[in-house]
């Protein structure tokens, strides 16, 4: 029996990680046709929901929201959207049924927007302000991640930024790559790429 979903982790309305990124909750209807617009870009083929109609859309994030123990945020940097960050408990999703959840395990998805220019290092600032947010901003104590196991390009920016890998899932929907993630392995990470040369 999987305990109330009134148990899990509340975000807070705003958070400011420390590479200056804003985060504030998803607005419905306000932001639906804009993130609508992100997922149909190549780079968010793994989201699944290319082709889906701004309704549709509009209806997968109302219920997200509804369901008590999921949120969606919204990352701008210097007041321009730049990233979506979906955080969860999964004692209440299905991969609850494939790792052990412990006490203060926090699930995240996450999609940048698309780049109007080419900016060196920006998907690395933007996924350390999205794990600042999951650690400091809501509370993590382990970040846990199901990218599918095709997606090369998140698995790097994972890895690099301390997640374990423990193998491949069956889940409904894609075959997935479970990820774990600790502050510590979080921490031993950041000094990690302080020790590379830019």
């Amino acid at each position: 029996m999987h305990p109330s979903p009134d148990a899990a982790i509340a975000p807070p309305l705003a958070y400011v990680s420390p590479g200056g990124l804003v985060f504030r909750r998803l607005l419905i209807p306000d932001d639906i046709p804009m993130i609508h617009g992100w997922f149909q870009q190549p780079h968010a083929a793994f989201w699944c929901l290319q082709g889906a109609s701004v309704a549709e859309v509009r209806e997968l994030y109302l219920a997200q929201l509804e369901s008590g123990f999921r949120d969606v945020h919204i990352g701008a940097l210097d007041g321009e959207p730049v990233v979506l960050a979906e955080s969860y408990d999964p004692r209440f999703d299905q991969l609850a049924d494939h790792y052990a959840v412990q006490p203060g395990d926090l699930g995240m998805h996450i999609c940048v927007a698309p780049a109007r220019r080419v900016v060196h290092g920006f998907s690395r600032r933007v996924f350390r302000a999205v794990m600042d947010l999951m650690f400091d901003g809501l509370g993590a104590r382990r970040v846990v991640v199901e990218p599918d196991r095709h997606n090369a390009r998140i698995h790097t920016l994972n890895k690099t930024f301390g997640f374990v890998y423990r193998g491949d899932v069956q889940l409904r929907e894609k075959v997935a790559s479970l990820a774990l993630c600790t502050r510590d392995d979080y921490r031993a990470a950041l000094l990690h790429l302080q020790e590379i040369p830019a």
